[in-house]
């Protein structure tokens, strides 16, 4: 500063933060610049995926519910899963926006396999694909499958995880590999 507060005799207190998050510059290349301008110059609707935790926070429901409705009102169609939390909060938000038609549900196994909650809430979906082969597998294995069954049928992955949500990132990573538009976001 110019030394303006230290003859006014006020002090400044500096908030001690910790250790911030460090963003990892990757190299930019052609490819992805020109993937990024498209992203943001394109009009028409797109394929959105939303994937997250199951253990998130009432308020990080709300936020997860609120951007699939705005994403659907816009003429986007979402995909999603159909577990507690980031995907259930999906699910909510997407069939507020009354357009049925834009909301898809992949599930990990058949339909049997879900909570009652989760088929509670599925009754209202219209698109609701299900993967019986996939009963025999421990949830873990049959996500993963369902994930990337999800990625391939979208243009922009949007996942709301903690750090150690391992099946959600490596999501992520299988989306940036295939070169999708990807938004991450923490939830610690």
């Amino acid at each position: 500063t110019d030394g303006t507060d230290e003859k006014l005799g006020l002090e400044r207190e500096t908030a001690n933060v910790g250790d911030p998050q460090t963003a990892q510059m990757e190299p930019m290349n052609i490819t992805k610049v020109l993937t990024e301008l498209q992203a943001i110059q394109s009009q028409g609707p797109k394929k959105y995926c939303i994937l997250g935790t199951r253990h998130c926070s009432f308020l990080h429901q709300q936020i997860v519910e609120m951007l699939a409705y705005a994403l659907v009102l816009s003429g986007n169609h979402l995909y999603t899963s159909g577990a507690a939390g980031t995907n259930a909060a999906a699910i909510r938000g997407a069939l507020r926006a009354f357009q049925p038609q834009l909301l898809t549900v992949v599930l990990p196994q058949s339909m049997s396999r879900q909570t009652p909650e989760s088929q509670e809430l599925l009754q209202d979906v219209t698109n609701v694909v299900t993967m019986p082969q996939n009963d025999a597998m421990p949830l873990d294995v049959a996500s993963r499958i369902c994930n990337s069954h999800l990625l391939s049928q979208t243009d922009h992955l949007i996942s709301f995880a903690f750090h150690e949500s391992k099946t959600v990132l490596e999501a992520a990573q299988e989306a940036q590999k295939l070169d999708m538009l990807v938004t991450l976001l923490y939830l610690d």
